[in-house]
């Protein structure tokens, strides 16, 4: 029996498979030049039956003379992933600043705990993250959008990540451009859907084919819908809102059957959605490699044009007597017997047309050399064309490769965060902020949201020049403090820490917290004090201890009785004397 839904579903499908059309076209000719052994994309679907991938390799590869792209893509790729999400680095923080308030240092360091631990989870070895976001990164710069699944796991793995394939997917975006819809066209076996989907939950026909060994094989095709719940059940608890279910809904239907297989939910949306550059209203985008795939045909048709070139020099067409019985292949070293005239002259003899390849081989080098440029390539090759270059240039080049990479590098953090979400969301309800957890939050970040902020290489290369100006102005006023010393009191040091900080990747453990720093300097204050105090005592007692002797010697010399009497007005003072007589 068929369901509304279901048919709702399928119709939607449709349009979204029209509104993809007008790329497919395109994406397949990069699958041509540049991934060989992609599934076809024509509307998801195969025309003419199924191929294997040693079949579209050699189909696609049959037409394919050059491979300038192709290699250039996997290196732009992983120049991306040294860039955005290198392995070797913590390439994201965590922040819980609003706009109003600074984060405490108590805050900081549960984030920094957090994202260690987020890490950890990703780089683990069932997780599959590292596979996926590679995948991810090679669809962005092939053909533009990619796709990047996070799904719940059990046991040690917490966090199953799988890259969807571009010719399954198919999308659609809100007012503010962002994926609210996702649709993944895919097939499976009718054995892989009981086991996705639970048998029991089958419709009739494919629990037959899954019951017969011999049909258990047989390719259904299944169409996933991800969307946001038009109505959702809540309730007030304590004055705030709760909801009784998930913000988007799933379901698995069956594309033959018409009917809805299985129904589910997620509180965040699963599929995180990376482009390299997209228009407003362009749903897809584009991607490096469609940019430069004039040039790239037009290398492919120079340097086939060259080939034939050539092998009219290694192995030109021969002319032979109209009325020869046989004309062997011409081998190397072997002895024709019967091929000479009585005059000596050879019955078969080479065309020779003049051809010269190197003007054409000269140029698709001039085209493989645009294409390499197009694709960033030679921002990653500083050494190898340049050995001798100084630090100062080696600088220039990382600011030009940070300039020229940043844009596309900021869509696809877009994407890095919205798959955070989708973590933090998962790792909530195996209670990662309940009582108990060690990554309880403290109470100050009561109502506050975490957000990420990017510390990999291209972000570093972004916030590197006010660390750098900053530095250069310290060093500066250290250097005119030899002269004047109170130019100093123009540089806040703990203001040009932060700021050092803040370009780079230091981890918030090795600073003391502000209370700490407090401390230390009150106590260093009252130590200086006390100092400035017992230095003043020293030199009182010092003062006492010099006035001792004096005050002996002017007793012994009649000095002391006679200023005595002057105060007296005794026999001591002169003017007493006179007024007697």
């Amino acid at each position: 029996m068929t369901d509304t839904r279901a048919r709702d579903i399928l119709s939607r499908q449709s349009e979204l498979e029209s509104e993809r059309s007008q790329y497919e076209a395109v994406w397949e000719q990069v699958a041509e030049f540049c991934d060989p052994d992609a599934p076809d994309i024509w509307s998801g679907r195969r025309g003419g039956g199924a191929d294997s991938q040693a079949e579209r390799q050699e189909r696609r590869g049959a037409r394919v003379y050059a491979n300038t792209i192709n290699s250039a893509a996997n290196r732009l790729a992983a120049g991306l992933e040294s860039l955005i999400i290198p392995q070797s680095e913590k390439w994201h923080g965590l922040s819980t600043a609003e706009m109003n308030d600074q984060e405490t240092d108590e805050e900081k360091e549960w984030a920094e705990a957090l994202r260690d631990f987020l890490f950890s989870l990703r780089y683990s070895a069932n997780s599959n993250f590292v596979p996926a976001t590679q995948a991810c990164l090679r669809n962005v710069v092939r053909y533009g959008p990619a796709y990047l699944y996070a799904e719940e796991g059990f046991g040690s793995t917490l966090i199953r990540y799988a890259s969807i394939p571009v010719v399954e997917g198919y999308l659609s975006r809100n007012r503010w451009g962002q994926v609210d819809i996702f649709h993944r066209r895919y097939e499976r076996t009718a054995r892989q859907a009981a086991q996705l989907l639970g048998y029991e939950r089958l419709p009739m026909r494919i629990k037959v084919l899954v019951d017969d060994p011999a049909k258990c094989e047989t390719k259904i095709s299944l169409v996933q819908c991800i969307q946001p719940r038009d109505e959702r059940k809540m309730y007030r608890l304590g004055g705030h809102t709760q909801y009784l279910d998930t913000a988007f809904a799933s379901y698995h239907v069956i594309e033959d059957e018409e009917e809805i297989v299985r129904e589910s939910g997620f509180r965040t949306f699963p599929v995180s959605t990376f482009n390299w550059r997209r228009y407003e209203g362009d749903p897809y985008g584009i991607s490096p490699t469609i940019e430069a795939l004039t040039t790239v045909r037009e290398e492919n048709a120079v340097r086939r044009s060259g080939l034939r070139a050539l092998q009219q020099i290694t192995d030109p067409a021969t002319a032979s007597k109209a009325r020869l019985d046989y004309v062997p292949v011409l081998n190397p070293g072997e002895n024709y017997p019967g091929l000479i005239d009585d005059n000596g002259r050879p019955l078969i003899a080479p065309i020779s047309t003049g051809q010269n390849p190197t003007y054409a081989f000269n140029y698709a080098q001039s085209r493989a050399d645009e294409i390499r440029d197009m694709m960033f390539v030679n921002l990653f090759q500083t050494l190898v064309q340049n050995p001798q270059m100084t630090a100062t240039e080696a600088l220039i080049r990382q600011e030009e490769k940070g300039a020229l990479l940043g844009p596309s590098g900021s869509i696809i953090q877009a994407g890095f965060a919205t798959n955070l979400d989708r973590e933090l969301g998962i790792l909530e309800d195996k209670g990662l902020y309940d009582e108990g957890s060690r990554f309880l939050p403290p109470a100050s970040l009561a109502g506050k949201a975490v957000r990420p902020t990017f510390t990999g290489p291209l972000d570093v290369l972004r916030r590197s020049a006010e660390a750098r100006d900053t530095i250069q102005v310290v060093t500066t006023a250290i250097q005119m403090a030899q002269f004047d010393p109170g130019v100093m009191d123009n540089i806040d040091s703990d203001e040009a820490i932060k700021i050092v900080q803040g370009a780079g990747r230091s981890p918030q453990r090795i600073f003391r917290r502000k209370e700490e720093v407090d401390g230390l300097r009150d106590a260093r204050a009252k130590a200086s004090q006390a100092q400035a105090g017992m230095a003043a005592i020293a030199a009182a007692g010092k003062a006492a201890k010099d006035a001792v002797p004096a005050a002996v010697q002017a007793r012994d010399s009649g000095l002391l009785d006679g200023l005595q009497g002057m105060l007296q007005g005794g026999p001591g003072d002169p003017g007493a004397a006179g007024g007697g007589a």
